[in-house]
């Protein structure tokens, strides 16, 4: 059975050197440290900044307690990352969320990183899972999602899929194009 950690100052090493040792497919994600929601940076700036930011910036903002979520452990080995934080932390998505947290306390999972040997088990619902049931103990009103419908390009479920979601009782109260935005109440 496999371990999940909530992320910590202790576990920031941990953290950031398992995305560094895995094999992406895209070579831009190596980089980015699960940083991109987390800044307001034009196209052009974030493709100016280089993984040694973004990962000293990620170590700066875990010790912080700032960037939180979770990592999934096979034993010693991390085989996994869910990026799950107060919905207010992901500045990029502010414009598009505004309208749906209006200052409430609202969780939000936007990222999951799974190593290659590991997908298809079950790891991103176990982290989902946990995520979901921390938010639920520490007073969240509820939990945001906005996964992406990828059949043909699976390197873009990065988000998690509907499914996952639904299976833990998230609804689907928008749809922009590919993008399905989830929510689930407490």
């Amino acid at each position: 059975m496999y371990t999940i950690k909530p992320l910590s100052p202790e576990l920031a090493t941990t953290f950031t050197e398992y995305l560094e040792n895995l094999d992406f497919g895209e070579p831009h994600w190596s980089s980015c440290f699960c940083r991109f929601y987390h800044t307001d940076f034009s196209a052009e700036q974030w493709s100016k900044r280089t993984g040694a930011q973004n990962r000293l910036e990620a170590i700066e903002q875990i010790k912080a307690g700032k960037m939180k979520g979770y990592l999934a452990f096979d034993g010693e080995k991390c085989i996994g990352w869910c990026n799950a934080n107060n919905a207010s932390e992901y500045i990029r998505l502010h414009q598009y969320i505004e309208n749906m947290i209006k200052g409430k306390k609202i969780g939000c999972v936007i990222c999951f990183v799974i190593h290659q040997e590991y997908r298809n088990q079950g790891v991103a619902r176990l982290l989902l899972k946990q995520a979901v049931d921390d938010f639920k103990s520490q007073g969240f009103e509820a939990v945001l999602a906005l996964p992406v419908e990828a059949s043909d390009e699976p390197e873009k479920l990065y988000r998690g899929t509907v499914n996952m979601y639904k299976e833990l009782g998230f609804k689907e109260i928008e749809r922009h194009d590919t993008v399905s935005v989830m929510w689930l109440e407490f």
